[in-house]
């Protein structure tokens, strides 16, 4: 009972003290609550000074914040704002206020080329109370200032900072449409199978581990054509393909793919392009997709969700979509007349038949797959894509053939598309 009455008498005679040190506490602010700065945004010197001091010629060079203003945007500035602090030239100090009433501009004396330009003001002074000099003159200038972030929080500052890359580019040599593979984990080949050379072991089980990260890269978007592989070879003074009779293309299949070149025919247009051959990796992951969506669990585990197709355009066949066996036209076809509907989801077309492609990728095992086979090595390079000529199985995304019987310089087995490293 005692203490609670001393302890109401320490608030009816102490009230101030016992708050005061609360909100001490309570008020500390930190050094970055203000990220507030004062930054000149023009300076003008005082040329001139008329009519009993009222009206004064100011002189403003263009700086680095005022260099690209127009001339409305120049003017503006005098509308938005009405005192400007006076300072002395010599001591940078401040000596008063000008109060703005009027701005008389000259056409010939606002150029945009100057550097600098003229406006007369009109209005009145009022010199500080500490100042010893009363009166404007041309020993002074006036400024106009603005507020400025000096501190953001890092997540402010890169925010919207970042330039997604562009969907598709055209490459500036061949003119050629690329598009953009983003980058993330892919989830190849098929997991039911065992006895193709497709089959992975991981496939049903995808783990960061056993999944392959593919950095972003563009591919083109249509195979090589007959066209541009002629352009090609006479830049180079290279000889045509084989089966190109008087060494020219068939007429009228200009934008049909090229067929039947060596590995080493395409590494040499690549060279010259400055492109590369895509890996089987690359080349299946722009056909048919990432085949994997990672997401976290409750628990913050991580799972990933399989979404692969057989096709480009889904996992069921559509001889219209796809010019292979099944389609009955028994021939390559313009790159540009193939249906847009059956693209890749990168926007690839003509991944599905047509003309077989090279990849870089030596044909060899998945990784974990234990199947047996006198071809697989560095021997041949792997083939994608299927055909025309082949069927809708050995067309599909998945699919791996080879090349390179006897050799990569002698086995005309495909065409080819070509891509290129994204840098951020």
């Amino acid at each position: 009972m005692n203490r609670l009455f001393i302890l109401i008498l320490i608030l009816l005679y102490f009230p101030t003290s016992f708050y005061s040190q609360e909100n001490t506490e309570d008020e500390e602010v930190s050094p970055f609550a203000t990220t507030k700065k004062k930054v000149q945004l023009w300076k003008g010197d005082v040329t001139g000074v008329y009519k009993n001091r009222l009206w004064i010629k100011i002189r403003i060079y263009r700086n680095q914040k005022i260099a690209k203003y127009s001339n409305t945007e120049l003017k503006s500035l005098f509308e938005t704002k009405k005192d400007y602090p006076v300072y002395q030239k010599e001591t940078n100090l401040p000596i008063g206020t000008f109060l703005l009433r009027e701005t008389i501009w000259e056409e010939k004396n606002i150029h945009p080329k100057d550097k600098y330009f003229e406006v007369v003001l009109v209005g009145d002074y009022s010199p500080d109370a500490n100042s010893k000099i009363s009166a404007i003159t041309t020993d002074s200038y006036i400024a106009s200032y603005v507020e400025e972030d000096f501190y953001v929080e890092p997540g402010g500052y890169f925010k919207g900072r970042y330039t997604p890359p562009r969907k598709s580019v055209i490459h500036p040599k061949d003119r050629k449409e690329m598009v953009l593979v983003t980058r993330g984990l892919f989830l190849y080949g098929q997991g039911t199978d065992s006895g193709s050379d497709n089959f992975n072991p991981y496939y049903n089980d995808p783990k960061l581990g056993n999944l392959k990260e593919i950095p972003s890269f563009y591919i083109d978007k249509y195979e090589v054509t007959n066209g541009e592989y002629m352009y090609f070879l006479k830049q180079t003074n290279g000889k045509p393909p084989t089966n190109w009779l008087g060494g020219k293309f068939p007429v009228g299949e200009e934008d049909h793919p090229v067929i039947n070149l060596t590995y080493r025919e395409v590494e040499k247009y690549a060279i010259w392009v400055g492109k590369r051959i895509p890996s089987e990796w690359e080349w299946e992951k722009a056909s048919r997709g990432p085949g994997v969506i990672e997401y976290t669990n409750r628990d913050e585990t991580i799972s990933y969700q399989i979404i692969t197709t057989k096709y480009p355009f889904g996992d069921e066949f559509d001889s219209l979509l796809c010019n292979s066996r099944e389609s009955k036209l028994g021939k390559t076809m313009s790159v540009y007349e193939l249906s847009t509907e059956g693209s890749s989801p990168y926007g690839a077309i003509g991944m599905c038949g047509n003309a077989p492609e090279w990849t870089s990728s030596w044909y060899e095992l998945y990784p974990g797959h234990h199947l047996k086979s006198f071809s697989f090595g560095k021997i041949y390079k792997v083939v994608r894509g299927g055909s025309f000529s082949e069927n809708a199985k050995n067309s599909s995304s998945i699919a791996r053939s080879y090349g390179g019987i006897p050799n990569l310089s002698e086995d005309r087995r495909a065409g080819f598309r070509l891509v290129m490293d994204y840098r951020d």
